[in-house]
């Protein structure tokens, strides 16, 4: 039997763009799905428009909270779960009609423990769209540490960022959970938090399968990406995990990560200025 899927989305005000969200979910080519909608006390029709879905598709469990912020709802989310893996999805965004079922794929290979593909972004201001992340990565290295190679692919590109875009197993998924205390940078927090807890490799599915459409953020998410303290925050977090004593090669790693960060906060400042 294949096996059960959850994905969480938490929502909150995206009546405008939820509807595409919920089609491009249920109506993926897996149908195995457990879809867990956390309505983070909505003020606008989300909640409405989500509960019209689950009336109609028996696959869906929605709950509605008092407003907490994304990462409580996640972590709501994940206390539901009952899929062997979980995904996550933003209640603005899509997915492709095989996304799942691509992301699926790779844990049939051994000692797999992380799934990732690349990203669509639809810049909707400007009506352009660009696919990331689709180009090759290079394995770990014999004799290379673990976390070498995970600061290799936060310096070489964004992919391994967020905690959209990828299937996890549910199992550890359990033993962590997002940080209600950080509003900067949680996803990547959460993702290397999981990394930490498995042995397995990373399969890059190189193929836009997630479809985030860029301009719909909240001025929220917009201050905290042009305030440095929060990048610095982020950056200490990263140490924190890496550990008192990182290696000649992870230390290079590491301030590579940092430069690539002090140009993504300037890139920010700039967009917050157009």
């Amino acid at each position: 039997m294949r096996p059960k899927i959850s994905i969480i989305i938490p929502i909150y005000n995206a009546a405008k763009y939820l509807p595409a969200c919920l089609n491009s979910v249920v109506n993926q080519t897996y149908q195995n799905l457990e879809i867990i909608l956390v309505d983070d006390g909505s003020t606008d029709n989300s909640y409405q428009i989500a509960k019209s879905y689950a009336k109609k598709d028996p696959r869906i469990k929605l709950i509605h909270q008092e407003n907490a912020k994304q990462s409580a709802a996640r972590n709501h989310g994940i206390k539901l779960a009952t899929g062997k893996y979980i995904s996550f999805i933003d209640d603005d965004d899509e997915i492709t009609e095989d996304f799942i079922e691509q992301l699926l794929l790779p844990f049939n290979e051994r000692n797999v423990s992380l799934s990732v593909c690349g990203i669509r972004y639809k810049r909707l201001k400007q009506k352009t769209v660009n696919d990331v992340y689709i180009n090759h990565l290079r394995h770990r290295r014999k004799n290379e540490s673990r976390k070498s190679y995970i600061l290799y692919l936060l310096a070489i590109d964004g992919r391994m960022y967020s905690s959209v875009n990828k299937l996890y197993k549910t199992s550890i998924v359990k033993k962590i959970s997002f940080d209600k205390n950080l509003n900067f940078a949680e996803d990547t927090k959460f993702v290397l938090d999981y990394l930490n807890q498995t042995t397995g490799t990373i399969h890059f599915v190189l193929k836009p399968l997630y479809i985030y459409n860029f301009g719909t953020e909240t001025s929220t998410i917009k201050t905290t990406a042009i305030d440095w303290q929060n990048w610095q925050t982020s950056y200490k977090n990263l140490k924190t995990w890496l550990g008192p004593h990182p290696s000649l090669i992870e230390k290079i790693w590491l301030h590579l990560v940092h430069l690539r960060w002090r140009i993504s906060f300037i890139r920010s400042k700039r967009r917050a200025k157009a």
